[in-house]
């Protein structure tokens, strides 16, 4: 979506950070000085960051370097760490440039944090310079600069919701959560339904069931912005749908490429993408939430759901070492009758505090699903419907509102003291 479009509509504006824009499939050799150096890079080279890149981490600096490409091509981007100050700097590049490919990016790391010295090294068509010691978030960083700079339009930011259980409640704080971000924050906002045969996005905002996702999964390789504009249901002005055709005569083999491709197309035109994911166990969901920037995992407060959130946020919290902690919603709380692990022995045994905690309330909820609603278009000002918003303010970085008086509802401010 353009800046145009989007004050025209007045959308507040979001996105996915520099860091979390998606680097192409790139060949990158680093020759570093320092076996540190090294350790960082191969730490950056392993985040779902730069997952289809290609990175070749050596040690030997510039002269490394320009020894390795002296009679082979020189890859897209080369990393080279040097230990020179000053104007010694441009010595070695100068050997280096002389082995370089047209084309080459170069990302010099260096110890002198000289903005001079910066200056100089891009005017002479250096693409970055880093100052040591780093950090794997630097290094993705810088790579990433060279392919999404200023002239480059934003990109969305993804967000992947998926249950602990069957019937965990999943989709309907996907649905209800990205209805909160594009109504009350004014952000525009995609829904991507990947449950193909029983998926209730369409159900869930009383909209016809078309072919949507399917149509997209058939066809990867088609899914251009004139045919994604044709998947999409227009929900709000701001508010699109791409909902599961909610089908059960045909089987459907989902790649792990096709969703990558569609991910991609969408995040393009929208900011805000809120994946809804199927409570199944499959190479493409366990790559959607490793490469989602943020993730939710919606529970119940039982023994089996407590188990699975904890292997999923061990399994995750591990293959996302440099990105933001995954937050958990428990759903549910307060079943009469039903005994229930308490929030604080739950939140004790996942090893963090819910993001949210929902109480049980069949009335609204009900209703509002019978309706083909939002809570929030149901009653507003209702306690489900404000945590709904809640987490749609902690999701986007802006802070949740703090109530005059105590409800029914578990804030995570509450826990921690509790828990202090």
């Amino acid at each position: 979506m353009s800046k145009s479009r989007s004050q025209d509509r007045g959308e507040t504006p979001f996105g996915a950070a520099l860091q979390d824009r998606p680097i192409p499939r790139v060949s990158i050799h680093a020759f570093c000085e320092s076996p540190e150096t090294g350790a960082v890079i191969q730490r950056a080279g392993q985040d779902r960051r730069l997952a289809k890149a290609h990175l070749t981490v050596h040690m030997g600096g510039v002269f490394g370097a320009v020894e390795y490409f002296g009679d082979s091509s020189t890859p897209n981007v080369i990393m080279v760490e040097t230990r020179e100050q000053g104007n010694a700097i441009f010595g070695e590049l100068e050997k280096l440039a002389q082995v370089c490919d047209p084309g080459t990016k170069v990302i010099v790391i260096g110890r002198s944090n000289d903005v001079a010295l910066y200056r100089e090294l891009i005017r002479q068509g250096i693409s970055e310079y880093l100052v040591s010691p780093l950090n794997p978030i630097q290094v993705i960083e810088a790579v990433a600069s060279l392919y999404h700079g200023q002239s480059s339009g934003p990109i969305g930011k993804v967000f992947a919701f998926y249950g602990a259980r069957g019937g965990s409640g999943s989709s309907t704080f996907a649905h209800n959560v990205a209805w909160s971000i594009a109504e009350d924050q004014r952000i525009a906002t995609t829904v991507i339904d990947f449950d193909v045969p029983f998926g209730t996005t369409g159900l869930d905002f009383n909209q016809d069931i078309g072919q949507g996702i399917a149509e997209a999964l058939t066809s990867p390789e088609r899914l251009d912005e004139v045919m994604l504009e044709r998947l999409l249901l227009k929900h709000t002005d701001r508010l699109s749908l791409l909902i599961s055709p909610a089908l059960v005569d045909r089987e459907m083999d989902i790649s792990p490429e096709a969703v990558d491709i569609i991910i991609d197309a969408v995040r393009q035109i929208s900011p805000c993408v809120i994946i809804d994911l199927p409570h199944s166990w499959s190479n493409w969901v366990k790559q959607v939430l490793s490469s989602a920037d943020e993730i939710v995992i919606t529970a119940t407060p039982e023994l089996s759901s407590l188990r699975n959130g904890k292997n999923l946020h061990e399994m995750l919290t591990q293959s996302r070492p440099n990105d933001q902690p995954l937050k958990f919603a428990l759903n549910q709380v307060g079943v009469p009758k039903r005994p229930e692990i308490p929030v604080k022995d739950f939140a004790n045994a996942m090893g963090c505090d819910p993001s949210v905690v929902m109480p049980f309330d069949p009335q609204i909820f009900a209703t509002a699903n019978n309706n083909g609603q939002m809570l929030a278009e149901l009653n507003a000002q209702s306690r489900p419907a404000q945590l709904f918003r809640d987490l749609g303010q902690v999701l986007t970085g802006r802070a949740p509102r703090v109530d005059a008086k105590p409800t029914r509802g578990i804030s995570l401010d509450f826990l921690r003291r509790k828990r202090a």
